[in-house]
C-alpha cells in the first residue's frame, strides 16, 4: 500500500519534529552517510570474509547472510543508523514513486517502508534512478534526497518529520540523465548541492524543522560530486563544494563563503578528507594541508598517477587508493606511486571501494565482486566473487558485514 503524500500538500511541508532530539548525533560504529563515519570508506577495525556466493544454479550459499528484494529500482548505497540500515529507491512511470526503507541489520526482516510522490523532475538516464543519492543520518533522523530534488525527513521509526520539494522554488533544477550528489548533516543543517545546467544552489536545512536556513548560487553545470566536510585540528568545520569550475569551502551553518580555489575539479568522484588533508580529484589527485578549516589550504602535493574516473578516492594507512575505470592505484603520503593492480574483466565501476581491515572491496557495476589485499608493496586480487545482480550504489561496512544495495535488493555480506 502506498504511504503518500499530495503535491500540494509536499509544497511547503513541515511537521513538527519536538520529539526528536536537536542534539543527536550518529556514533562513529554507524555508516551514517555516503563514504562513512570517516568520510574516507574506510573501516579498519572490520573483518569480512573474502569470497560471496549467492545460492542457485547448483551453488551453495556462501558468506551472505540475507538478501531482501525492495521495490523499484535503486543505485543510491545504504546507510546504517543502529540496528537498521535504511536505502532508498524509486519505481513507477519515470521513477516518480520515491520510496524509503528500514532494513533490520541482522534478519534482513523490511521494519518500514514509506512512499510519497516525486515534486520535481524524476527523469533520468536509464543506467541510473531517481534513487541516486545516499541517505544521511544524524543518528536519530533519516535525511533521504533524490534526484528529483525531493527531500524528506523521518525518524528512525519512520515517521514523517517534514518534506520539502525543492523544486517549487527552482522548477528548472535538474538534468535528463538524472542528479546524484549526496546529502550531508553537519550540526543540524542538512547541506544539498544542485548542480545543473540551469537553476544551480546548494541550500542549508534546518534538520529539526525543515526550513531553509540558507542558499547560495551554484555555477550552471552539470555535476554528480557530493559535499564533504572539513573538520580541522583546532575544531573548525567547513563543507566544501566543487565541480567543473572551482573548490569552496561554505560555513555549514549559514552557507558563508570561506575560501574558494579556481581549481577544475572532477564532476563526478568526491573530495575526500582526513587526518588533516583535504585529497581532491582534480587533473589526477591534489592534496592540501588544513591549519585551520576557514583558511584557504595549502598544495603539499598533487599527481596525475590517480585519475579517479566514477569512484572517489580512499585513503588509508597504506596511502591514497584511486580507482581508475580497471586499475586500483596507490601513492604515497608525498604522490608517489607505490603499486597499481588491474581488475581483470571488471567492466564499468560506478560504485566508491570499501575497506575493511586489509582489504578493500570493489564492486563492478555488473555484480562482480574484486577483493583485494593490501600492503605496502601490492594490491593483490585475492578472491572474484559474483553476486548475479547490477550494483552502483557505494556498500557501508558495520559490525563485520558489509551492505550492498543491488539495483533490486539489499545484501549482507557476513561470514556464515
Amino acid at each position: 500500500m502506498f504511504n503518500f503524500i499530495t503535491s500540494a500538500t509536499i509544497k511547503r511541508l513541515v511537521l513538527a519534529a519536538g520529539a526528536v532530539s536537536a542534539t543527536a548525533t550518529a556514533t562513529q560504529a554507524d555508516w551514517p552517510s555516503f563514504l562513512g563515519p570517516k568520510g574516507n570508506g574506510v573501516a579498519i577495525e572490520a573483518s569480512v570474509p573474502l569470497e560471496f556466493v549467492p545460492a542457485g544454479e547448483g551453488k551453495t550459499k556462501k558468506n551472505i547472510a540475507w538478501r531482501t528484494a525492495l521495490e523499484g529500482r535503486s543505485v543510491s548505497g545504504p546507510i546504517v543508523v543502529g540496528d537498521k540500515v535504511i536505502t532508498t529507491s524509486s519505481s513507477g512511470m519515470e521513477g516518480r514513486w520515491l520510496h524509503v526503507a528500514a532494513v533490520d541489520a541482522n534478519s534482513g526482516k523490511i521494519l518500514w517502508e514509506r512512499t510519497s510522490k516525486a515534486t520535481g523532475r524524476p527523469y533520468c538516464h536509464p543506467t541510473s534512478a531517481n534513487a541516486a543519492p545516499t541517505p544521511c543520518t544524524d543518528g536519530q533522523r533519516v535525511f533521504a534526497f533524490f534526484s528529483s530534488n525531493d527531500l524528506m525527513c523521518y525518524d528512525l521509526n519512520g515517521n514523517l518529520q517534514w518534506y520539502r520539494g525543492l523544486a517549487y522554488d527552482h522548477p528548472q533544477a535538474g538534468n535528463d540523465v538524472g542528479m546524484s550528489s549526496s546529502p550531508l548533516v553537519v550540526d543540524n543543517t542538512v547541506i544539498v548541492m544542485i548542480d545543473c545546467q540551469a537553476d544551480s544552489f546548494a541550500a542549508g536545512i534546518d534538520a529539526v524543522t525543515g526550513e531553509t536556513k540558507w542558499e547560495i548560487p551554484r555555477p550552471n553545470k552539470a555535476n554528480w560530486s557530493s559535499p564533504s566536510l572539513v573538520e580541522a585540528a583546532d575544531g573548525t568545520k567547513a563543507v566544501v563544494l566543487h565541480g567543473p569550475d572551482n573548490l569552496v569551502a561554505i560555513n555549514p551553518a549559514t552557507g558563508k563563503e570561506l575560501w574558494k580555489l579556481d581549481l577544475a575539479c572532477s564532476s563526478i568522484a568526491t573530495a575526500v578528507f582526513t587526518k588533516g588533508k583535504l585529497h581532491v580529484p582534480a587533473a589526477g589527485t591534489k592534496t592540501y594541508e588544513f591549519t585551520t578549516a576557514t583558511q584557504t589550504p595549502k598544495l603539499i602535493w598533487e599527481t596525475t598517477r590517480i585519475s579517479p574516473s566514477s569512484s572517489s578516492l580512499l585513503v588509508t594507512d597504506i596511502g591514497v587508493l584511486g580507482l581508475n575505470r580497471s586499475v586500483l592505484v596507490c601513492c604515497d603520503d608525498k604522490g608517489e606511486m607505490k603499486w597499481q593492480a588491474r581488475l581483470p574483466d571488471a567492466g564499468q565501476f560506478w560504485s566508491t571501494p570499501v575497506v575493511a581491515g586489509q582489504h578493500l572491496y570493489a564492486f563492478a557495476m555488473s555484480g562482480k565482486v574484486f577483493t583485494i589485499q593490501l600492503s605496502d608493496t601490492s594490491g593483490e586480487v585475492v578472491a572474484t566473487s559474483e553476486l548475479g545482480e547490477e550494483v552502483l550504489g557505494s556498500p557501508a561496512i558495520h559490525n563485520n558485514a558489509i551492505f550492498v544495495r543491488s539495483v533490486g535488493g539489499l545484501l549482507k555480506l557476513a561470514q556464515d
